[in-house]
């Protein structure tokens, strides 16, 4: 049985919110300035949470 990643599926759904608020204009952001600066920080959350969950 495969282990399900909840971090994974939280970063996939705050995204989702992000692109609906920015579709909606709910919020005046730039999607491709953020992905642009934070996607550093993706990788390493998606690393982050493959060591933890080999670990576990």
């Amino acid at each position: 049985m495969m282990k399900k990643s909840i971090g994974f599926s939280i970063l996939l759904i705050i995204a989702g919110i992000l692109f609906l608020l920015d579709n909606l204009d709910f919020m005046n952001i730039s999607i491709r300035h953020l992905i642009r600066t934070y996607w550093p920080v993706i990788l390493i959350w998606i690393g982050a949470e493959k060591l933890y969950r080999d670990l576990k």
